[in-house]
Parts: structure tokens; C-alpha cells; sequence
């Protein structure tokens, strides 16, 4: 057995490709930064600073004049308060590397390994849109979906048994951005009943540590959430919002309340598609398809924002056991998701609502086949004989063994 020097040694060793790629895309991703001298445009880690600037100075953050605002609850700003207190460089290069070190670590509980999960590490910074503009936007999305992998996906663990219990992870990521609470709630109507109450019981505790240390931004933020204020703004109709009710805007020309309606439902059928995969002892996949539904009934999901087809993708890959319609399907749409095509079609100024319909098919396709997906895996869970043979081997497997 390899000594710990030399173990971390061997850890650092793997991980220097994917930081090197990492802080490649950092600086040139995004227009207005520069690889040499090394000065990235992470306009949204520059948000986070700035607010937690504000934070330490016992400022309002939630109405300040600024191109972009906070639109995250209070608790995150508390996270963000160690960035702000570093150097911008500094702050740049922490940030790029803990979002590589989380996604090795997905990676890892994917089944990835050695030199395979460094290399696999590199090539997707470079070629998967959403991972690349994540780290060159400053964005929370590899953080968001590492959390829910490393709490309820099965696979290889650092340490022998869990720290701390199942869900704390999905209720810390829940407390910092809402999309997330949807694996709680997969977990909880699949059976893992008490992951899920952790996972709620965490962000409840989260979300009060916010009250405690920022009474007032608490109050404005909750407050406007009760009230119906969801932050939601006019950027709905951009082509780089691939949500349900991004394409009920493009489409009809307004959010309305029947796009918020249909988003309602396609939640509801992706958690029950979630749910009868996880019966049909596809635990992987089902919690894949919880994390994509949060993302298609979402307002507002960016197209960075899809960190999850990483795992979807792998998952797919690596399982053979799915209807090939199945993993066909889902290798394409994480394809199509992964090189983001609909990026090429012209933007700003609404110019989406004047779309001819081939181009706003391009726009949207990613979304109805997301959809179509979610439909295809309640049928195959629910109706085929496949699911059906699943479902009954997976009853049989959890039956007591007689004496």
C-alpha cells in the first residue's frame, strides 16, 4: 500500500491536466479575459465577491445597481464571503480548482479511475459546454450536481462509511440554489425516505443560519419569494434558456401562466419517471433524470446550467441494461447538450421571438427531446415487459431470505 505523501502525490499528479484545462477555460471562455496575461472574465464569481464584500461591510445586497444582481438566497452570500476576502487572482484560481476537484470526484463515484478519470477529467472541460462555461462564468453548477452525486449516487467511496448522513448534501446544495430540492424529493417518493427528510432538515438549518447572521436580506429575499417575486426577468426568451418555459415564451411570446402550468407538469413527470426507474433498480439513471427534470422546469435554466448531462452521459455509457431506445435517445440529447448547436443561432434583442420555425426548432429541440425522454422512461418503467421484469426482480431481491 502506497504511503499518504505518496498517495496525495499521485492524487495531485492526476489532477494537473484537468487544472491546466481548467484554468484555460477559466481565462478564455468567456469574451473580455486573456490567457496571457492570465486575467479571466468570471462575471459571475465577481458577483459572489462583491456580495460577500457586502456582507462583510453589513450592507444590503439584495438592491444594489448592478448590471447583475444577487438572486441567490441569504445563506450562499455567506459562503461567498471567503472569496471576497482574497486577492481577485486568488479567488479566481481557488474557486477553478475546487470546481475541478469536485468533478473528479463525480467522476470517481461514476466508476472512474487513474489516469481514465484524469483524462475523461481534461476532455470534458474542453469539449462539454456547460462545464466549460461554468468555470469560465465563476458559476455554483458543478458544486450543485457534484453535491447531489456524492450523496445518493452508488458507486466507489474515499472512506469506508458515510461522515455524515444521506441528504445533507442535496439540503446544503438546496439552501444555495432551489433546483436542487427536486433530489430530495425524488428521494423521498422513491423509498429513501430518510434522505430525503435530511436533505430538508438541512436546508432548513441552512436557510435559519442565513436568518440568524442576515436578519434583513432574509426578510427582503423570503419576503419577495412569498409574495411571488421569483426574480424572474426578461432574459426568459433568450435562445441560451433551455427550460420548459423558455420555450413556451419563444414560442407564444410572453410568460405566461400556462407555461408555468406545463413546466408543473413536466416536474411532475419527471419525478415519476424518476421514482419507477428507481423501483426498476436503475438508481443511477433515476437520479440523472431527477437532476435533468430540475433543470427542464426550472424558469430560467441557462445552458451552462447543465452540468448533469456529465453523469446522465456516463451512466448511459456505461449501462447496458436500458431499452437501446433509451440510451440511444439519452447519448444523443447529451450530445446535442454537450456542444450546445442552438449557441450558433442569433441572439439578443428578442430577436428569438422572430425565429422562422426551422430555427426555433434548432432553439428548442434540446428540450422536447428532454421531455421525450422523461415520457420514454415512465412507459419502459411502467408499461414494457422490460420494466415489468425489472420491477419484479427488484421485489424479489428486497424479500426476506427464509430461515
Amino acid at each position: 500500500m502506497k504511503s499518504l505523501p505518496a498517495r496525495i502525490g499521485y492524487v495531485l499528479l492526476l489532477s494537473l491536466a484537468p487544472l491546466l484545462a481548467a484554468l484555460y477555460a477559466g481565462a478564455t471562455t468567456i469574451p473580455g479575459g486573456t490567457l496571457y496575461p492570465w486575467a479571466p472574465a468570471m462575471i459571475d464569481l465577481d458577483v459572489y465577491r462583491r456580495t460577500g464584500e457586502l456582507v462583510l461591510n453589513g450592507q444590503d445586497f439584495y438592491n444594489v445597481e448592478a448590471w447583475l444582481p444577487w438572486i441567490y438566497p441569504p445563506f450562499p452570500a455567506l459562503l461567498a464571503v471567503p472569496f471576497a476576502a482574497l486577492p481577485v487572482a486568488a479567488a479566481q484560481v481557488a474557486w477553478l480548482t475546487l470546481c475541478v476537484a469536485c468533478l473528479m470526484a463525480m467522476l470517481y463515484r461514476l466508476g472512474l479511475s487513474g489516469w481514465q478519470l484524469s483524462m475523461s477529467a481534461t476532455a470534458i472541460i474542453w469539449l462539454v459546454e456547460p462545464v466549460r462555461e461554468t468555470l469560465g462564468f465563476g458559476q455554483v453548477a458543478i458544486f450543485l450536481v457534484a453535491a447531489a452525486v456524492l450523496d445518493s449516487m452508488p458507486g466507489p467511496t474515499v472512506f469506508k462509511r458515510r461522515l455524515l448522513p444521506e441528504g445533507w448534501l442535496t439540503g446544503v446544495a438546496t439552501a444555495v440554489k432551489l433546483t436542487p430540492a427536486m433530489i430530495a424529493v425524488y428521494n423521498f417518493f422513491a423509498g429513501k425516505r430518510r434522505a430525503g427528510i435530511v436533505s430538508f432538515l438541512t436546508f432548513l438549518a441552512c436557510s435559519l443560519i442565513g436568518f440568524v447572521v442576515l436578519w434583513g436580506p432574509s426578510l427582503t429575499y423570503w419576503g419577495r419569494l412569498l409574495s411571488g417575486d421569483s426574480g424572474l426577468n426578461s432574459g426568459i426568451v433568450f435562445k441560451t434558456n433551455q427550460s420548459v418555459l423558455g420555450v413556451w415564451t419563444r414560442l407564444l411570446g410572453e410568460a405566461s401562466r400556462g407555461g408555468l402550468v406545463l413546466a408543473a407538469l413536466v416536474a411532475v413527470l419527471g419525478m415519476v419517471a424518476a421514482v419507477l426507474m428507481h423501483r426498476a433498480g436503475e438508481v443511477p439513471f433515476a437520479l440523472c433524470l431527477a437532476g435533468l427534470t430540475s433543470l427542464l422546469a426550472s424558469p430560467i435554466s441557462w445552458s451552462h446550467h447543465y452540468v448533469w448531462i456529465v453523469p446522465f452521459g456516463i451512466v448511459l455509457l456505461r449501462n447496458r441494461r436500458l431499452p437501446g431506445y433509451l440510451r440511444v435517445a439519452g447519448l444523443f440529447y447529451s450530445v446535442w447538450t454537450a456542444f450546445a448547436p442552438f449557441k450558433l443561432l442569433p441572439g439578443d434583442n428578442n430577436v428569438e421571438l422572430t425565429y422562422p420555425p426551422l430555427l426555433m426548432l434548432v432553439d428548442n429541440f434540446g428540450v422536447y427531446l428532454g421531455v421525450a425522454i422523461l415520457a420514454a422512461s415512465v412507459i419502459a418503467a411502467a408499461f414494457t415487459p422490460w420494466g415489468k421484469e425489472r420491477r419484479r426482480a427488484q421485489a424479489q431481491l428486497r424479500q426476506p431470505v427464509a430461515a
